[in-house]
């Protein structure tokens, strides 16, 4: 079933692709160039579990989620496109020792595109859809202080405890890039982008996993939720040298 929706994914994103540079044939000239975006969850999320984990004494992680997001843009006229990869993590604030805490973090790829509803001498506004494969980590550990003795006789007792889920996140939702003149020595075009989006987990009943068991009572990882993204895309020319002029000289 996985196997299945994950060809009918990759299939219907190549034809959107294909539909793209079809109806884009006029414009021959596509760019490519490099983004960094800040995500962040707009709303609190995971309530059950969290619960469930301080309940067991367990310091649980923050209902805010953020990602680092890098991604390779590649637009025309009327199109773009994205590749991504994604740097997930909802930390831990508490500073307590000996305490067990719990991290969430996760790693994945997607791919977003669509078309450019404006485009202008200072604007793009953007239709973003796509999906991540994402692999997300549930972390439990203590920091506990021991002797080397009770270390070497107990081992597991000092092991902190990975459990493991992944997911594929459908996102859609509306985007504007702000052209700014930042750097023309060394750069085409500079964007601030921003981006809004739901993302819509498609496996969102999955268990935890460890490596040689499955979690049976702990609540599924939500997901689903409106991030927004803010960043830069960067359009290097291609004959820029950001050290020319800085060597050495007779």
């Amino acid at each position: 079933m996985i196997n299945k929706l994950l060809f009918s994914t990759i299939l219907a994103m190549s034809i959107f692709s294909f539909a793209s540079a079809q109806t884009d044939s006029t414009v021959r000239m596509f760019k490519s160039g490099m983004a960094i975006y800040a995500e962040f969850g707009l709303l609190p999320n995971n309530k059950t579990m969290r619960q469930q984990l301080d309940r067991l004494q367990i310091k649980p992680f923050t209902s805010f989620m953020g990602s680092i997001v890098l991604a390779k843009r590649t637009e025309s006229e009327r199109w773009f496109s994205e590749g991504r990869i994604i740097i997930m993590n909802s930390t831990n604030y508490t500073t307590d020792k000996d305490s067990r805490k719990a991290y969430l973090n996760g790693i994945g790829i997607g791919t977003d595109g669509g078309p450019k509803i404006v485009n202008n001498r200072r604007w793009n506004v953007l239709i973003p859809i796509g999906f991540d494969l994402m692999l997300y980590q549930l972390k439990i550990k203590s920091n506990q202080t021991a002797t080397i003795g009770q270390v070497t006789q107990n081992p597991q007792s000092y092991q902190p405890v990975r459990l493991r889920t992944g997911n594929i996140n459908f996102h859609a939702g509306i985007g504007a890039d702000y052209k700014m003149n930042l750097l023309p020595k060394w750069h085409d075009q500079v964007y601030l982008s921003g981006k809004a989006s739901y993302h819509l987990p498609v496996l969102g009943r999955r268990k935890w996993k460890g490596e040689d068991v499955t979690v049976s009572d702990l609540s599924s990882l939500k997901l689903n939720q409106i991030y927004v993204q803010l960043g830069l895309v960067f359009f290097p020319k291609k004959d820029a040298k950001m050290w020319k002029g800085m060597g050495m000289h007779r």
